[in-house]
């Protein structure tokens, strides 16, 4: 049997890829879309380029952040940031492997699945 691994592969560099975008926009990994698309118009008001100059990179990496989140017939696994460096993004990488999960309390189970 020929195990195929490059969906592993693919898989963890979209998840990477969706952990920089949510550390960009400064949003949890549960936030609702109106709370990312509330934080990237905050942001992409200070960074636009005709207010702020010299943040051309800064302003593209921002779109392409809240291009990732919210899904919008957008290439996820080919996404490039411009601003972080290979340094920066393994650091991220290394954050979101050691973040667990929140544990949930019986009453929290009963009442995600009925509310």
């Amino acid at each position: 049997m020929i195990y195929d691994f490059t969906f592993q592969r693919r898989f963890s560099k979209i998840k990477l890829n969706e952990t920089i975008a949510r550390k960009i926009l400064n949003v949890e990994e549960d936030a609702p879309e109106w709370i990312i698309k509330n934080n990237y118009l905050k942001l992409a008001k200070k960074y636009h380029p005709d207010i702020n100059r010299g943040s051309d990179e800064l302003f593209k990496d921002i779109n392409t952040a809240y291009l990732i989140l919210t899904k919008k017939e957008f290439d996820v696994e080919n996404a490039q940031f411009l601003t972080l460096n290979s340094d920066e993004i393994a650091e991220i990488e290394k954050e979101s492997v050691i973040k667990k999960p929140k544990e949930k309390s019986y009453y929290d189970f009963w009442k995600n699945r009925f509310f």
